[in-house]
């Protein structure tokens, strides 16, 4: 009968139990910021948050009204930032690691954008809030729909972690790999700031978001678990 080598044994094992502290942080810190996100839909729904929410929100819209560029700014990078944009970029980067035979990167991918936007939408349903109102001349952009949690916010914050947590360990320079893990958090800052700047949401409707979509992608992550993948063409 065959047997599998000793050293095959060993090094199978050996790596069976290498991802188990990753695995964990992954599941607590994807529980943790799930945590947040359902405590902010709690605050949010017993209206606890209202009058701090709007202090915020006009005290932003004073300070993009004195300053055009900022305002001008933000209308220009937001909608790098659309429900439209991040998923389909995600549902791209998804059907890339298909063609590269990364299939467990693959359905991490697609699992980790399309969850965050499912969960978003129940809970707009389920939350109903409305979105900021102002009056003609303290509009700076306007918006339809509930407004609790962002879009904006779910959607590059689980796109973001999708590629830091598969994509970006695939670069060979350690160099390069920080700095485009540094762009991406950049950029899902610049969105999340960019939706209460404009007025069209409260400032824990972008937490929420940004929380939900982290905290789900890191849970898909524990159990995907997609830096197992290597690409091949073959």
């Amino acid at each position: 009968m065959l047997t599998e080598p000793r050293h095959a044994v060993v090094q199978h094992r050996a790596h069976a139990t290498d991802d188990r502290p990753r695995v964990s942080a992954l599941r607590w810190s994807g529980a943790v910021s799930l945590g947040v996100f359902v405590l902010l839909a709690i605050i949010v729904a017993a209206k606890a948050s209202r009058g701090m929410d709007q202090s915020i929100d006009e005290s932003l819209n004073r300070f993009a009204l004195r300053d055009t560029g900022v305002a001008d700014f933000f209308k220009a990078v937001t909608n790098a930032g659309s429900p439209t944009v991040t998923l389909g970029l995600g549902l791209l980067v998804a059907a890339a690691f298909y063609l590269l035979r990364m299939r467990t990167s693959a359905y991490f991918a697609a699992a980790s954008v399309i969850g965050a936007y499912a969960i978003a939408y129940v809970a707009k349903k389920g939350v109903d809030r409305h979105r900021p109102v102002w009056d003609a001349a303290h509009t700076i952009s306007t918006e339809s729909g509930a407004s609790f949690p962002s879009g904006h916010a779910t959607g590059t914050s689980a796109l973001a972690a999708v590629l830091i947590l598969a994509a970006v360990p695939l670069l060979v320079s350690l160099a390069a790999r920080r700095a485009v893990a540094g762009v991406l958090v950049l950029y899902v800052m610049v969105i999340v700031v960019s939706r209460p700047v404009l007025g069209v949401h409260f400032p824990t409707d972008v937490l929420a978001g940004a929380a939900l979509g982290a905290g789900w992608t890191l849970l898909c992550a524990s159990v995907l678990r997609p830096w197992r993948d290597r690409p091949s063409a073959g």
